[in-house]
């Protein structure tokens, strides 16, 4: 069960949205042995729950929108709680203001999830969002500037887990692909397309078959530069 957003003495646990009698639906959870009431997942949050203004009204949209994400990204519940204080933080600032609600949920995946080095695609990430890479990417290093945060470069290693997991590759995959790239300097380039052209050379002599295109795809780029970075990486095992 998402605890994420459990009520407790008439407040939301994430966000500090005020609960009373006028603003929570006459149907209640039903009661159990436990003396802590049961946490909503977000859609019955939403459901059960009437914004008192607009600002609150976007918050709860905000949270709809950056929990619909999951699924695509395969998001853990430490990953979404991490997302969903750093987005109520971001919403708390007015930083929304003149920005897509999209490109700042984006900025705030990417930051959290490189936080926890378990990096996704940027170019996944707004696919799912619904918006372009360049406006997230750019709505990324401004929240970096507000919030004064310092970020690591991802490494290619670091995205393996979910590629692997998008593409549907075993865990022998993900060790060779890892070998593989202990061998080559990935200080320039995507390190998610590195990642899937890595996974790619390590699919093949196993026998399983998955394409340029679907490497591709699964990093959030596209097969000519999955291809290229390929031969990069053959070249730098057979000098």
């Amino acid at each position: 069960m998402d605890d994420r957003f459990g009520f407790t003495d008439g407040f939301c646990g994430a966000c500090g949205f005020v609960l009373d009698k006028d603003n929570i639906e006459q149907s209640k959870p039903a009661a159990h042995d436990s003396d802590t009431q049961p946490s909503l997942e977000i859609d019955d949050w939403i459901e059960s729950v009437t914004p008192r203004d607009s600002s609150e009204s976007v918050l709860v949209e905000l949270l709809a929108t950056l929990d619909r994400s999951r699924a695509d990204l395969y998001l853990t519940e430490s990953e979404l709680d991490n997302s969903t204080k750093l987005l109520v933080k971001t919403w708390e600032k007015t930083l929304f203001h003149g920005r897509k609600a999209e490109h700042v949920i984006g900025a705030v995946l990417i930051i959290t999830l490189r936080q926890a080095e378990a990096p996704r695609p940027i170019g996944v990430i707004a696919e799912s969002l619904g918006c372009e890479r360049t406006a997230v990417q750019r709505t990324m290093k401004k929240l970096k500037r507000e919030f004064d945060l310092a970020l690591f470069p991802p490494v290619p290693e670091n995205y393996l887990p979910f590629l692997a997991r998008k593409l549907a590759l075993n865990e022998a995959t993900v060790k060779d692909a890892s070998r593989i790239l202990d061998r080559f300097d990935s200080g320039s380039g995507d390190p998610a397309c590195t990642a899937a052209a890595a996974l790619y050379l390590a699919a093949k002599p196993q026998g399983i078959l998955i394409t340029y295109d679907s490497a591709a795809r699964a990093a959030g780029s596209t097969k000519e530069t999955v291809w290229r970075r390929s031969q990069s990486l053959t070249d730098c095992r057979n000098p």
